[in-house]
């Protein structure tokens, strides 16, 4: 393991420090941040409708429009502009939020009523809640005698009940979303992040590089070293992304993002380094099938297809959690980091299931480490034309 280490530090320290991964990064939080301020900046003020139904609504409008222009340049046009139309009963907000005339309803100034949680594309209930909350610490501060823990309580909790049309839970939807959010994340980490480790196995290889290597390190060792070297400046990369993506997203309030629990957030984290690693290892096996860099392309096709495949299967269990095609791909390890996680989010798996899939999941993960290196003992030192599984698989037995 020591030699895993040396290796995966190796690639680490040569491969980070390298312009090309040092400028793709800087690059890519460039495109993250433009994608989410540009957009703000350049398509006017943001504007919203929504219904009033009862009495004591206008102030917590008043507060929001408030509190989201606060940094607003005086005598300039505002950043935020929310209008009011009032209905004499909740029914007729309700048809009003559906037929699309207002973004949500205000009732009583205690409850918000939207389409839908989580990612709805406006940012009017965190407004609202913003401006709710506002009004609450004035009045706190008004009062005196106020504690600690009452501010905090405040600031940190929702004042106003949020509701939806649909009349399911807004938490559960808001879960549904940050689970497929996250399953959309390992999608995408796998295929850039996966063929980095093909072509960085590949590379070494054609360069002759790996049979200096090979003289103090075992096969093996090597592939370990290299999945865990690259996987982890990728995935390092793919977190300050992320991050980035996500801070920006808090700051300017573009939409409003769901919030996520702590065993949310663990149970996405669990699938996606299982996920990423069963995937990661494929990758670097069939790295050392390629003699070129355009073989490697050619290679990374069946391993996308088969993260395309898992991503197809969460669709599904996305449909319908409880159906035959979620429970049978749940138990299926190259399916599992997709459909789990869904599952997780709809509270829609037994504890069983749960814990036989990710049994399941890293008996694969070994299994598959077993297959790759072997895969990779047998192609490594053959060069040329590319290397078939029969045959590096049959070099690797003669070895």
């Amino acid at each position: 393991m020591r030699s895993v280490v040396q290796v995966a530090l190796r690639e680490i320290r040569e491969r980070g420090r390298t312009k090309g991964y040092l400028i793709s990064t800087v690059l890519t939080l460039l495109v993250v941040v433009a994608l989410v301020v540009l957009p703000r900046v350049l398509g006017g003020p943001e504007e919203h409708t929504v219904g009033l139904v009862g009495a004591g609504n206008e102030e917590i409008v008043a507060a929001a429009v408030e509190v989201a222009t606060a940094g607003d340049t005086p005598g300039e046009e505002p950043s935020v502009v929310i209008d009011s139309v009032s209905f004499t009963d909740r029914d007729a907000g309700l048809a009003a939020l559906e037929s699309g005339e207002v973004n949500a309803v205000l009732v009583d100034a205690a409850e918000i009523v939207v389409e839908t949680a989580g990612f709805g594309g406006s940012n009017l209930p965190g407004l609202l809640q913003r401006g709710a909350a506002a009004l609450e610490l004035e009045r706190l501060v008004s009062e005196g005698g106020q504690t600690a823990v009452e501010v905090i309580e405040v600031m940190t909790s929702d004042p106003l009940m949020t509701t939806t049309t649909s009349g399911d839970d807004p938490e559960d939807e808001s879960r549904g979303v940050v689970a497929y959010a996250g399953l959309m994340l390992l999608y995408v980490a796998i295929l850039v992040y996966g063929s980095t480790i093909l072509s960085g196995v590949t590379e070494e290889k054609s360069n002759r590089v790996v049979e200096v290597l090979l003289s103090t390190l075992r096969p093996w060792q090597l592939l370990a070293g290299k999945v865990a070297g690259i996987g982890a400046l990728g995935i390092a990369q793919f977190l300050i992304t992320v991050v980035t993506g996500v801070v920006t997203l808090r700051i300017t309030g573009v939409v409003e993002l769901p919030v996520a629990g702590p065993v949310t957030v663990a149970n996405l984290v669990l699938w996606f380094v299982l996920g990423f690693l069963l995937y990661a290892v494929m990758f670097g096996a069939a790295g050392s099938l390629a003699s070129r860099p355009e073989d490697a392309q050619n290679l990374a096709f069946p391993m996308s297809m088969l993260a395309v495949a898992g991503l197809f299967a969460s669709f599904a269990a996305l449909e319908n959690p409880d159906g035959t095609a979620a429970l049978i791909t749940t138990f299926i390890p190259l399916t599992s980091p997709f459909v789990v996680p869904v599952r997780v989010a709809l509270e829609a798996i037994p504890l069983w299931q749960y814990l036989l899939a990710v049994a399941a999941t890293m008996l694969a993960i070994v299994g598959m480490i077993f297959v790759a290196g072997r895969i990779y003992t047998g192609g490594l030192l053959q060069f040329g034309a590319r290397v078939g599984l029969r045959r590096a698989w049959r070099s690797a037995a003669e070895q």
